[in-house]
């Protein structure tokens, strides 16, 4: 079930929809927030979540403290909120006590965890996933976050062209937090004003690119520029994105780039758009800049890639293997090193 599903079914039925508790799994920190707000909403009054809603990373927990949220029944209200984050984290010797507990929590008691990625071949893991209502949070491609846009932007009573949407999440990517606060920021703007904003108060609104911008990381990386791209790094790991989430959006676009570059290579450049399922201005960029590469360079950053994923999962150290992997892809595309030549794989 995606995050969203689980909300509609919220909003729709209340608690008594939710029959086990709840893992948010994923980088999308928006659902893990939409989610948790729609189910204080419902267990909640202003005066009692203060009481009653207890937000803790799972990594510091204790097994007494664990009991005691999981084992005993709210005192002070009827229902009590168990927010466990950092699934990931949670220690060895917490494992059985953990999965014990999370099996039968008290009445009234509701029970939230989340995680950003778990090892799915963990004995752990899959005890834990036969436990829970597994939410998934990726994510979003641009054309799923272009959708969504589209469908918030409803929601306010905003009207966005296209070429708005678009520039929207050229500056600003794919982060929906990011994305939904410029269109409420828009609306603040507009005062309750029913017209499309100008394309100067548009890009005044927007400002500058956000920290969180995987398309200005990846025009650094594509076009050689170390100090561009490491830069950009620099500024979303400081913004709080996770590594993992930030190579996954480079993997994602080393993939799609490929792609397009195989399209165009069996001439079939004009249709990038349909037959990547992307939108025009992606398409655009895309039918540029495989002009700019060749089939070795983008393999070798996707096998670069690959590698670096799997140091992350298996306990490297975060910010250098992302570090150190952004230096070698930078590398693989410098000028120097275009215009090797580089059969297709199927010949020709």
């Amino acid at each position: 079930m995606r995050a969203d599903e689980l909300i509609r079914s919220l909003e729709q039925y209340g608690v008594k929809s939710l029959r086990r508790p709840v893992l948010f799994l994923g980088e999308e920190e928006y659902w893990v927030q939409a989610g948790i707000a729609a189910l204080k909403r419902l267990l909640f009054t202003a005066e009692d979540e203060e009481y009653n809603c207890l937000d803790q990373e799972l990594k510091s927990v204790e097994p007494v403290n664990l009991t005691e949220w999981l084992s005993n029944p709210p005192f002070f209200s009827t229902n009590r909120l168990v927010i466990l984050r950092g699934v990931e984290e949670v220690k060895a010797n917490l494992e059985s006590v953990f999965l014990r507990l999370l099996a039968h929590p008290a009445n009234g008691v509701y029970v939230v965890l989340t995680a950003r990625q778990l090892d799915r071949r963990k004995k752990f893991t899959k005890e834990l996933t036969a436990l829970v209502e597994l939410c998934e949070c990726p994510v979003l491609k641009v054309y799923e976050a272009r959708k969504w846009v589209q469908q918030e932007a409803q929601k306010l009573k905003l009207r966005l062209s296209t070429d708005q949407i678009n520039q929207l999440l050229e500056v600003k990517g794919v982060s929906l937090g990011n994305l939904y606060n410029e269109l409420v920021k828009l609306r603040t703007f507009l005062g309750g004003e029913q017209r499309v904003v100008t394309r100067e108060e548009w890009t005044s609104l927007l400002g500058e690119a956000s920290a969180i911008n995987v398309f200005a990381l990846t025009d650094g990386i594509f076009e050689g520029q170390t100090e561009r791209a490491l830069k950009q790094l620099i500024l979303m790991l400081e913004a709080g994105e996770p590594p993992l989430k930030i190579l996954g959006m480079l993997g994602g676009e080393v993939r799609r780039l490929l792609m397009a570059w195989d399209l165009v290579q069996r001439g079939r450049g004009g249709s990038l758009q349909t037959e990547l399922g992307c939108h025009s201005f992606v398409a655009e960029k895309l039918s540029q800049r495989v002009k700019t590469v060749d089939y070795q360079q983008l393999r070798q950053a996707h096998r670069r890639i690959l590698e670096a994923d799997a140091r992350l999962k298996t306990g490297g150290e975060a910010r250098l293997e992302l570090e150190m992997a952004l230096l070698d892809l930078c590398t693989v595309f410098s000028p120097g090193r275009r215009g090797i030549k580089q059969n297709h794989p199927r010949g020709g």
